[in-house]
């Protein structure tokens, strides 16, 4: 403390100059650094439980080499978030990783609480199956801090198009919506990345 440190020897605190010098504040880049490390690490918490057992980020670590799956999601979307805020740029937040192919989505059509998402849907096969189950996440524009997901039972990506009900969560009626389209396989061991479109 101070250019000093103080230490125990026996049952005396003794203080000795100490080889460094005091440690100097930290400048804005840095505080702006940690705050936002700060603020993803909340958001990987809530966004984990939005999502419960779907294993996407952790199947796309273990495919690209990196280390744990917090790490690639912060690679990813750290810079959609701003610290005390949440997520800022949602057309540019990754809410899916994968290696299957990226829905194209055609149409996005919403009545009060229930949204309808058209995408293309090209021939079968190796990285875009029929089979492939449909996933949509979402924010709510009031709640840039707080990631929904649906799992759309039933709807595969053959069917190009789904219906999602919405909860209203007490949102005032015409709050947009962000939502995030995307597909995994049966086996949950592959996902697509996540297509982005407001409604």
């Amino acid at each position: 403390m101070d250019g000093v440190t103080y230490y125990r020897h026996g049952n005396k605190v003794r203080a000795c100059r100490s080889q460094r010098g005091p440690k100097k504040g930290r400048q804005e880049g840095e505080e702006e650094s940690s705050n936002r490390f700060t603020e993803v690490r909340k958001m990987w918490r809530i966004y984990r439980r939005a999502i419960g057992d779907l294993p996407i980020w952790r199947v796309m670590a273990k495919e690209t080499g990196v280390n744990k799956s917090d790490s690639l999601f912060h690679s990813q979307n750290g810079g959609c978030f701003r610290p005390g805020v949440g997520v800022w740029a949602f057309p540019t937040f990754r809410f899916s990783v994968g290696t299957l192919d990226a829905p194209v989505i055609t149409g996005a059509a919403r009545e009060g609480w229930s949204v309808t998402l058209n995408w293309e849907n090209d021939i079968d096969r190796p990285k875009a199956g029929n089979s492939d189950r449909v996933y949509v996440g979402y924010f709510y524009d009031t709640q840039p801090r707080a990631p929904q997901m649906v799992s759309c039972l039933g709807a595969c990506r053959r069917d190009g198009r789904v219906i999602v009900d919405v909860p209203s969560a007490g949102q005032p009626d015409g709050t947009r919506l962000h939502l995030y389209l995307f597909f995994g396989n049966k086996m949950s061991s592959r996902f697509s990345p996540s297509e982005y479109v407001e409604a």
